[in-house]
């Protein structure tokens, strides 16, 4: 359910218009970099600020690592499009207090003009979180209904478009659903512009090969409209708070570290700054842990 949270985006309309979804536009050009995107996955903050959740032996404070994520994000030297944050946006169950503190975590975000995207996890509420978005002053555009019981947005820019679905079935319940009217939307969105680049963004992780997933368990259906679309060239996905990257018939599968906890040590929370070119896509690795051997990692993805 992507939520636009910002004092300056700009709502347009577009071809998108005649499915029932305006886009969004972000910062004009000469105010921001038109090809770069932050991007944040799986945040879980708690509403109270000290509350920590073990990874291996170490506690980690959600709270501190999106503080620190925030602020990277402001001293890193350039205006992003737009900052997208994939869901599990929450601790465990979407309680308004978790939203209040992630709300005004983003504040400083949200103050410099910078468009928020944000979708929703297993993790989060949808009555909730946008109860508390409403009690923030200026704080965002309600989101799209096109599909019923469902929130999905098109994020437009020059080189490509993102698509921001919805794949939360039930809070607190682990796997994730897109769901047969969610995907019969996208596949006639995505007709509408069929040479455009196409970039694909959904909490839950595809599993291609598992019966019973904690994954997507639609993950055959959405491949299938996905997979044929040579204007697809990404699927961006968190959930399993694991930093990896792979190709699968030519469509680039980024799985976006969390900035919370990683479930293995071993892995980096961070954030990803993904530039995107005419012909392909750069994705950089910020971990959070600035000694992690992946800091600073960096992925090519050409288009198909």
């Amino acid at each position: 359910m992507p939520f636009t949270l910002s004092r300056r985006s700009f709502v347009g309309s577009s071809l998108l218009a005649g499915l029932g979804l305006a886009f969004t536009r972000s910062l004009r050009a000469d105010e921001s970099n038109p090809h770069r995107f932050f991007l944040l996955s799986d945040t879980h903050i708690a509403a109270d600020p000290k509350s920590t959740r073990l990874s291996g032996d170490v506690a980690v404070n959600m709270f501190d690592h999106l503080k620190q994520t925030c602020g990277e994000i402001l001293e890193a030297g350039v205006r992003p499009a737009a900052v997208l944050i994939n869901g599990d946006c929450a601790f465990k169950d979407g309680q308004a207090g978790d939203y209040g503190t992630w709300l005004s975590l983003l504040k400083p975000l949200r103050d410099a003009g910078l468009p928020i995207h944000a979708t929703l996890g297993n993790h989060d509420d949808r009555a909730a979180i946008w109860k508390a978005i409403q009690n923030e002053k200026d704080a965002g555009q309600a989101p799209g209904s096109v599909v019923e019981e469902r929130y999905v947005t098109v994020v437009e820019s020059e080189r490509a478009d993102w698509f921001i679905l919805d794949s939360l079935d039930q809070t607190n319940h682990t796997p994730g659903v897109v769901g047969a009217k969610q995907i019969a939307w996208l596949a006639r969105a995505l007709d509408i512009k069929p040479t455009k680049p196409a970039l694909v963004m959904v909490h839950h992780n595809p599993d291609f090969a598992t019966a019973k997933t904690t994954g997507l368990t639609d993950t055959s259906a959405l491949w299938d409209i996905l997979a044929p679309r040579k204007k697809v060239k990404a699927l961006f996905f968190g959930h399993t708070h694991v930093w990896s990257h792979e190709v699968r018939e030519g469509v680039h599968l980024v799985n976006l570290p969390c900035v919370a906890y990683p479930f293995d040590p071993k892995q980096p929370a961070g954030w990803v700054d993904c530039t995107v070119n005419q012909d392909r896509g750069e994705l950089v690795l910020h971990a959070l842990d600035k000694a992690h051997g992946k800091n600073g990692e960096k992925v090519e993805m050409a288009w198909r």
